[in-house]
């Protein structure tokens, strides 16, 4: 069986998956989008089972799909109706499918059939499964502080954060919550829209064990690495590494120019690769800082998944296959009005006429002074 041919994911805004090889540094869509539309947003990229043959991807619009990586291809895309607000977050649970919404539902179907409603709070900004246990998963979001919960008794939760103390004004301290990870020893960092990063262990209590501030902007996205420090990006486009154990900065990246959307490190390569709203697929090496790979994908980018495997294990005859087959690597599909998409728009701009522009030379300006100046005297004397 031959390897994947692409170990990078990312969904975009418009609805398309993009498939990238970060060896042979190049990238593909992976489907076609005749009308891009919001409804159409991939905002939702996991993995279906342990062994990232599958990917499972949501849709703004409550619609579930697969993705097979062994040829890349798309089963159909379920509709699911119930439930008020936006999808958040989809996963597969065994023979089950969980949908968080915006309005803090937590839906699990089986067979069609909804068997589970778990109400979470209002607000709902992200959802995220233990890796070490399936059945358990944490929420948060806009006033809705930290929450896990356990599928088999999903009645009340099994944990449930308490906000920290009030400020030096004595005022209370606002919620929001915009990330979530766990580490190894079963301690969960969070992120908020108000630029915290804070350190939970349940076990101990239920305020956070570590409250740091990073810069002034929201913090939308962040990654884990190793069990002590953590990638942070925000809205300004700053994005950094931050060690969770001292609560100081270790280092900033740069190269950004818009809101970061998505960060994850690889498990075992010290990489991190990160998107957002400029378009651009970034890598950087997490020690030296250097930025390895950068890429324009054409898209608002919204999400993003890697696989585990090293680098080096990608198959590089299929990759070369790929590149020799595909015809419309980087394109979309047109509307059926014949209208450009997002994807096109580099198109258009290389079809402009180039306006050339002459270049006055300062002597020159100076003697259409003096010329001027002359005529107002003639005048003058006149």
């Amino acid at each position: 069986m031959a390897a994947p041919t692409f170990n990078v994911f990312v969904g975009s805004e418009t609805g398309l998956l993009k498939g990238i090889n970060t060896v042979k540094e190049y990238w593909t869509n992976l489907n076609t989008v005749a009308t891009p539309e919001k409804s159409n947003e991939i905002r939702s990229l996991t993995w279906v089972g342990e062994h990232e043959s599958e990917i499972c991807v949501g849709l703004r619009n409550k619609r579930i799909a697969t993705v097979k990586l062994i040829d890349n291809s798309f089963s159909e895309f379920t509709q699911f109706e119930q439930g008020n607000g936006d999808l958040r977050t989809a996963f597969y649970d065994r023979s089950a499918t969980v949908l968080a919404l915006e309005s803090g539902v937590v839906n699990v179907w089986k067979d069609g059939e909804l068997i589970q409603d778990i109400n979470t709070g209002s607000n709902l900004t992200c959802m995220v499964r233990e890796p070490a246990q399936p059945d358990t998963f944490s929420t948060g979001g806009r006033e809705a502080d930290l929450k896990l919960w356990d599928l088999n008794k999903p009645e009340q939760p099994v944990f449930l954060a308490k906000n920290v103390k009030n400020d030096w004004l004595n005022l209370r301290v606002p919620i929001w919550i915009t990330g979530i990870g766990f580490l190894g020893d079963r301690k969960i960092v969070t992120c908020t829209g108000y630029h915290q990063v804070r350190v939970y262990d349940p076990q101990s209590q239920r305020r956070p064990v570590l409250d740091m501030s990073w810069e002034e902007y929201p913090i939308t996205a962040m990654s884990l690495y190793r069990d002590n420090q953590v990638v942070v990006g925000n809205t300004h486009g700053s994005m950094a590494l931050l060690d969770i154990r001292t609560g100081k900065l270790v280092h900033n990246f740069k190269g950004f120019a818009g809101s970061i959307r998505s960060i994850q490190c690889h498990g075992s390569q010290p990489v991190v690769a990160s998107c957002g709203l400029d378009r651009f697929f970034r890598v950087h090496d997490i020690n030296s800082r250097e930025l390895i790979h950068k890429k324009y994908l054409k898209s608002r980018l919204n999400c993003m998944l890697m696989t585990g495997m090293r680098w080096q294990d990608l198959d590089s005859e299929s990759a070369v296959e790929q590149i020799s087959t595909e015809q419309n690597i980087g394109t979309v599909e047109q509307t059926p009005e014949g209208k450009a998409t997002e994807d096109n728009e580099d198109e258009i701009w290389n079809q402009m006429e180039i306006v050339k522009t002459k270049t006055i030379k300062r002597k020159d300006v100076i003697a259409d002074k003096d010329s001027v100046k002359g005529k107002k005297l003639k005048m003058k004397k006149k």
